[in-house]
């Protein structure tokens, strides 16, 4: 069975992954991974429009507002739908908003364009919306989500800001005679060298046991 590929953006969600620089943790290392791995999140019922038309607005200036952003996002397309997110108590932005297009490929033009602009002093953040897109999300307030600030301690990969990096796989150092002998075993002891190493040593390794 072939292995999966891997990608630096994934297709799916896992909280776990989302927590680690390349995506292979095997263990929760904040509490913010513990909660949305038990999270039960459902998408809301109640969002309507298409997704793939959709882009997420994230890291806002507070005083930005609904005409600031529908007068920069319409430079690329005809906006269907503005939708900044306010406390429902005090009417405040909580600094992301959702804009839908008429068309997919302007949603896929306003990434392009918008994202790590500046607005009122704060580079903001453009991507593809997640919730209804890919599956097992878990959004930021439940200890999931993408991106997130050094200083929170709740750092997570996988987006276009943040993709994983490639894993590093270790290399095994092969034993050079093709015998087994005491002075051999740091070689076949399971210890694991990169090719960095490997590089630097063989031709010592090659003179060594040329005859």
């Amino acid at each position: 069975m072939a292995k999966p590929q891997w990608e630096p953006i994934p297709r799916t969600y896992d909280p776990l992954k989302a927590g680690s620089i390349d995506g292979t943790d095997t263990i929760p290392h904040d509490h913010g991974i513990v909660r949305a791995m038990q999270a039960e999140y459902k998408p809301n019922k109640l969002v309507v429009g298409d997704p793939k038309a959709t882009v997420f607005v994230g890291m806002l200036n507070p005083c930005t507002d609904e005409n600031k952003l529908r007068k920069l996002f319409s430079g690329c397309g005809k906006i269907k739908r503005l939708r900044l997110v306010r406390d429902i108590v005090t009417g405040f932005s909580k600094g992301y908003a959702f804009v839908e297009y008429y068309d997919k490929y302007d949603a896929i033009a306003a990434k392009k364009d918008f994202d790590r602009i500046q607005i009122d002093d704060k580079e903001i953040l453009v991507e593809s919306e997640c919730e209804r897109t890919l599956p097992g999300w878990v959004p930021r307030r439940l200890g999931g989500g993408f991106s997130g600030k050094k200083e929170s301690g709740q750092l997570r990969f996988g987006c276009t800001i943040r993709p994983f990096r490639k894993p590093i796989i270790p290399f095994k150092k092969p034993n050079l005679n093709g015998t087994k002998k005491d002075s051999d075993k740091t070689f076949n002891s399971g210890k694991y060298y990169s090719r960095k190493y490997f590089d630097r040593h063989s031709s010592y390794k090659r003179s060594k046991y040329r005859d």
